[in-house]
């Protein structure tokens, strides 16, 4: 339960904040209402399968502290925000991305950060101490390869090269990784206050 409400509320937080302040700042919609419901199904079938992870469970009951879960989740989610604005930013300022194919772009990006976002949160420790159950790496890779093909095929959205797809999976797994240290550090000091 724990691991899907941080999941949620840093999604949320990151999607929501990105697309109003993304509109506010450039004057254009960074990702169109097609590409919006997309991101709805890629990202339900990834966190219905939470469900079925493996993680060390606590050993003593968990209590909901609904401050302390947003003083973990607002710094993490603001540090993906970082990783959505330099996205969009590179891909308009450094690539020249046409409208369209930015807009898949963030889409695509959306999709492996709310993956991602999953395997940060799923674990207290390191993401990479306990191996994820079967049906959540299966959904994980059923999406990412679903989103990849249609983005670079252009199925519903401009398409993008293979290249810019697998750098900005490259991208974003590097700052996951990094981000990974953070979290520990959050959860550490939220245990101690």
């Amino acid at each position: 339960m724990l691991t899907y409400t941080l999941n949620k509320i840093i999604k949320t937080l990151e999607i929501a904040v990105f697309m109003s302040v993304g509109v506010m700042l450039t004057g254009v919609f960074v990702i169109t209402p097609l590409l919006i419901v997309l991101l709805m199904f890629t990202n339900d079938f990834v966190t219905m399968s939470i469900a079925t992870d493996r993680v060390e469970f606590s050993r003593k009951p968990e209590r909901w502290r609904i401050p302390t879960l947003m003083m973990t989740a607002a710094p993490l989610a603001a540090l993906i925000l970082v990783l959505s604005f330099s996205v969009f930013f590179a891909g308009r300022d450094l690539l020249h991305l046409p409208l369209a194919q930015l807009q898949t772009l963030i889409f695509v990006m959306l999709v492996f950060t709310g993956i991602g976002n999953v395997y940060l949160v799923r674990e207290r420790r390191h993401f990479w101490q306990s191996r994820p159950s079967l049906p959540l790496i299966i959904s994980s890779a059923f999406d990412i390869i679903i989103v990849c093909l249609f983005a670079v095929y252009g199925i519903f959205m401009a398409p993008i090269s293979p290249a810019l797809a697998g750098g900005l999976a490259l991208a974003v797994v590097i700052f996951l990784t990094g981000l990974d240290f953070v979290k520990i550090r959050l959860f550490s000091l939220i245990k101690q206050g």
